[in-house]
């Protein structure tokens, strides 16, 4: 005699990009084990097997691979939540004295924060701009990790999807004539193409404790998937 089939529960959110409602379900025991083995692996290899649960978990409905960095961290999240417990436990610092403290983060209290002067639309003179497409899961991690780099320019160049005018859209260029497009901005041009990937909508969370050690009262804000994947 064959054993019972095992009902896996559907939930649904809300896609952060787009206010689309997704459903998605709780990784499986054999999914979470995957997950478990990749904690000491390099960046590259975690968000891959992260990008491959989103796309399991999510029945295949959505294009993984050209989601929003935070839509991706929103539904792992979520997932994470209701596949292994909406508590998890964490270490912090006390921004005063930086003893490093042990407490408890509710993983479904996480939110979406959103700039008020975020724009994806961009003026770089009073008669040229560029419009922004927000950056996929791993092209955030570089970003992140060659913000300094020379490396930068070009990356943020992927991101431009069409420079306009008043009187015309550019989207039939190469990437070498937008490189030098971009490399010909002024120090304030540039400031203002930095400041979308700065207040460009993410995950955070803020953890409330008071420092054993000295006392402060601490309000941490964690952001960034780094900070969630326990």
């Amino acid at each position: 005699m064959s054993l019972p089939k095992l009902e896996t529960p559907i939930y649904e959110l809300i896609l952060p990009s787009t206010g689309e409602k997704i459903k998605y379900r709780p990784f499986l025991v054999r999914e979470y084990k995957i997950l478990l083995t990749t904690l000491d692996s390099d960046g590259e290899e975690i968000h891959r097997v992260i990008t491959e649960l989103v796309d399991v978990c999510t029945f295949k409905k959505l294009n993984v691979n050209t989601l929003a960095n935070f839509d991706i961290e929103y539904i792992f999240l979520n997932m994470r939540a209701k596949s292994v417990g909406e508590v998890a436990s964490i270490t912090v610092k006390c921004t005063n004295c930086e003893n490093k403290m042990d407490t408890e983060m509710d993983l479904t209290k996480a939110t979406i924060e959103r700039s008020p002067d975020h724009t994806q639309k961009i003026l770089i003179t009073d008669t040229i701009g560029i419009e922004m497409r927000y950056p996929k899961f791993e092209e955030m991690i570089e970003i992140y990790q060659n913000f300094k780099s020379d490396k930068i320019v070009e990356m943020l160049c992927s991101c431009i999807s069409t420079v306009f005018t008043e009187e015309q859209l550019y989207n039939d260029y190469t990437n070498e004539e937008l490189i030098d497009f971009v490399n010909s901005f002024s120090k304030e041009q540039f400031e203002k193409l930095e400041q979308f990937f700065l207040t460009m909508p993410k995950v955070v969370q803020h953890i409330e404790k008071d420092c054993d050690k000295c006392g402060t009262h601490n309000n941490i804000k964690l952001e960034g998937l780094q900070n969630f994947f326990v």
